[in-house]
């Protein structure tokens, strides 16, 4: 999770350090020329980025960056990280990110704070890009007031994709969302099915949104719209307006040549599903041995499909248990027998082959599933 704080003022920047103290993940701050003169951590010489260093009662992993136009960074980090925090008036927040507004499903969070700390506006991405659940914890910890302006969330109401978010399933025909919620809003009755590994989740779901969707397979067609949990290639929708969720439940290892580029990796992931009757929607995680972790054609891919991207020491790679296929060829170059299959069954947490060792134009792709999915964020 990478998160970008954009500050304007010398107060903007106090504030931008400690909401950094009070956010996961990788935090780096933006803080506008004329008022970095006070921060000590900027190399004033050569204008270069270094480390945040405060006391040591903060976080030590954050940046500071000076910067002369908040239009060219955010040109640059816009798509290149998951949440993004603006101190200051919401309005250029609104007129900076314009231009670069491509869907709910791909927008990063953005919030926006004002100087003092006292308001935390919601802006962008509430629900899948997880901006209110960030707004309400964020403000909490630094004492404001959030400020949420989701329909659904102002009136307690089930939001399909807040659902889908915080269990792992992704949305496959996103329009629907609007249709969803709306009937929802306008208290009309939407359904929800799915196989029966998922029924416990959907009748919880019921319980607490009580005549607001019902668990049903509509073999009488009494609900026109609703939301379908599948997992099969050929599944047939029981809604005549159907919101299709996939769970994300399956971890792909893959191993290949260096300079392997994004279109390759991904066409030789595509064409194994495709031959085995897979739903791409349902990659979860993409792995692959540390040698890799700087693989940009992987690391790509893994970014395209909204994914971690995680790696392994071949060491842990050959403590995996199970029967895999083996390459000598690949011990000699990689210290460990295969790459794909032990990587997509670390990655897996041990879970089950469901595609062995596929081959392609030099990569190789595992399929395994995850053990013990369960609903909810890890």
């Amino acid at each position: 999770m990478r998160t970008i704080i954009i500050a304007f003022t010398q107060s903007g920047l106090q504030l931008a350090k400690k909401a950094a103290q009070n956010t996961e993940g990788t935090v780096e701050i933006y803080g506008h020329e004329r008022c970095m003169d006070t921060v000590n951590s900027i190399d004033k010489a050569g204008g270069t980025d270094s480390a945040y260093r405060a006391d040591s009662s903060e976080r030590t992993d954050g940046v500071i960056h000076s910067f002369h136009a908040v239009g060219k960074v955010i040109k640059e980090q816009f798509y290149q990280c998951d949440r993004i925090l603006f101190i200051g008036a919401a309005a250029i927040a609104v007129r900076v990110i314009a231009p670069y507004l491509k869907s709910k499903t791909t927008d990063p969070a953005v919030l926006v704070a004002d100087e003092d700390g006292k308001f935390l506006i919601s802006l962008l991405s509430g629900h899948i890009g997880g901006a209110n659940e960030w707004c309400s914890t964020l403000a909490e910890r630094l004492g404001a007031a959030p400020v949420i302006t989701t329909a659904t969330d102002t009136r307690g109401m089930f939001a399909v994709d807040l659902f889908a978010g915080k269990h792992r399933l992704r949305i496959v025909n996103p329009v629907m969302i609007q249709d969803i919620s709306g009937r929802i809003l306008n208290h009309e009755p939407v359904g929800m099915t799915g196989n029966d590994e998922y029924i416990d989740l959907l009748e919880q779901a019921e319980k607490q949104y009580p005549g607001q969707i019902q668990v049903t397979k509509n073999e009488n067609g009494e609900f026109e719209s609703g939301i379908q949990i599948i997992t099969e290639v050929h599944e047939k929708e029981v809604f005549l307006r159907t919101i299709k969720l996939v769970p994300m439940n399956l971890a792909v290892g893959i191993g290949c040549k260096k300079g392997k580029s994004l279109k390759e990796i991904a066409q030789a992931v595509y064409t194994t599903f495709a031959q085995n009757h897979l739903l791409t929607e349902r990659i979860g995680v993409i792995a692959s041995i540390d040698r890799k972790a700087q693989e940009q054609g992987i690391i790509s891919f893994a970014k395209q499909m909204k994914v971690p991207y995680r790696t392994y020491a071949a060491q842990e790679l050959e403590q995996q248990a199970g029967t895999f296929t083996a390459s000598s060829f690949v011990k000699g170059q990689m210290g460990v027998d295969n790459v794909c299959e032990r990587s997509a069954c670390a990655a897996s947490g041990g879970g089950e082959k469901i595609v062995a060792k596929t081959a392609c134009d030099g990569i190789t792709v595992a399929v395994y599933k995850i053990k013990e999915f369960t609903f909810g964020r890890e």
